[in-house]
């Protein structure tokens, strides 16, 4: 028998939407399993290439409100498994710039063809996905308020 654990509906609802995000994360790993690819290597691999040119371990760290040295490990990783490349800026020789190699382009397109979220998600009606989107923009806004980051900080999705 279930244990009934006292809660209040705050508590309840962030508990619900980080179990719902882990459960997303969980469903993209196991497909990104045969590729020997992370779900944070594959949304680093996305960021990378939406970013475009200057993108830097600070800029990857922010979009993903990690920390710089704790995104430099798996770019470490993923440069050793020739998923991207880190070069220094000839301008600034503190600073690393992130590009993809052809491995890493080719392992995006595989991980944006795969389909266990969509499948997931396709359990809601458009209006409930856009309604959802929608809630989740004002919750995203709302906390990035009360961390004083600036919009621009996370300007996706």
């Amino acid at each position: 028998m279930a244990q009934k654990i006292k809660a209040d509906k705050d508590y309840t609802l962030v508990a619900q939407i980080t179990q719902v995000a882990d459960i997303l994360v969980k469903v993209r790993e196991r497909e990104l399993l045969p590729q020997k690819l992370s779900a944070t290597a594959a949304d680093i691999l996305f960021l990378v290439d939406a970013m475009g040119k200057d993108v830097t371990p600070a800029k990857i760290g922010r979009m993903m409100l990690r920390e710089a040295h704790s995104v430099s490990g798996i770019l470490k990783r993923m440069e050793g498994h020739g998923l991207i490349d880190r070069t220094k800026n000839m301008k600034r020789s503190n600073q690393i710039r992130i590009t993809l190699t052809a491995k890493g382009e080719k392992a995006l397109k595989k991980a944006m063809e795969l389909k266990g979220t969509t499948h997931v998600l396709s359990k809601l009606t458009g209006e409930q996905q856009r309604q959802l989107k929608a809630s989740l923009a004002e919750i995203k806004e709302a906390g990035m308020k009360e961390l004083r980051l600036s919009p621009r900080t996370l300007p996706w999705p």
